[in-house]
């Protein structure tokens, strides 16, 4: 098993509208899971938004003399300093996983979220979708947000505050970490008990041949 981890770089840097409509389900052409979310993953974004940042807009525009923000999420699509989302793409490199139970394979990257969310607890994952590529694929779509009541802005879009070093590397080790063990519990270890019980099976059946053949002399 290979495991890949990319946060936030390239094409998974969401700075646009554009940029989230091109990890629309409807984009590649095979088949996928919605573990979280729905498959209108822009519209998801701009209902999060406002989850997240509607009771502070509303405060902040009664406290500021600056100009009303109308709508936080215009604010950032149109803004050319912060990224509307974050990506993350987990992928997982296995030959045969065709072969693998299905079930299993879902709840492996479902405890992937869950790591995630542990971890990097400001950031509001807004769809997880994954995808039977040739290898295993999860995009991830989040907003990191933080909360400091030393600005007027109580809760703001911020990436850098969400993603340090610190916490990106922790995630990569206990995100992997959690890969390997469920791969091996969910799959290695089964297959080795099924292939030591048909050893004992195998072994029987010759037992049970030489004793029909001693017979037969």
């Amino acid at each position: 098993m290979k495991y890949s981890l990319y946060i936030g770089t390239n094409k998974y840097s969401l700075s646009t509208e554009d940029d989230i409509l091109k990890l629309s389900p409807d984009m590649f052409q095979c088949k996928h899971k919605i573990l979280l979310g729905n498959k209108d993953i822009l519209k998801s974004t701009q209902v999060a938004y406002k989850k997240l940042f509607q009771k502070s807009i509303d405060k902040y525009n009664k406290v500021s003399d600056r100009k009303e923000i109308k709508s936080y999420y215009c604010k950032i699509n149109e803004s050319q300093k912060q990224a509307l989302a974050t990506g993350i793409l987990i992928k997982i490199n296995e030959k045969n996983y065709k072969n693998l139970n299905e079930e299993k394979i879902i709840q492996l990257f479902f405890n992937q979220l869950k790591i995630i969310k542990k971890i990097i607890k400001n950031f509001y994952i807004v769809s997880a979708i994954l995808y039977f590529e040739k290898s295993l694929t999860l995009r991830i779509i989040g907003i990191p947000y933080s909360k400091d009541k030393s600005y007027k802005l109580e809760v703001r879009v911020s990436k850098s505050s969400c993603f340090t070093r610190e916490k990106i590397e922790e995630l990569r080790l206990n995100l992997q970490i959690q890969a390997s063990k469920d791969f091996l519990k969910f799959f290695i270890l089964k297959t080795k008990e099924i292939i030591n019980n048909k050893k004992k099976i195998d072994i029987r059946q010759l037992e049970l041949f030489k004793n029909y053949r001693e017979n037969r002399v």
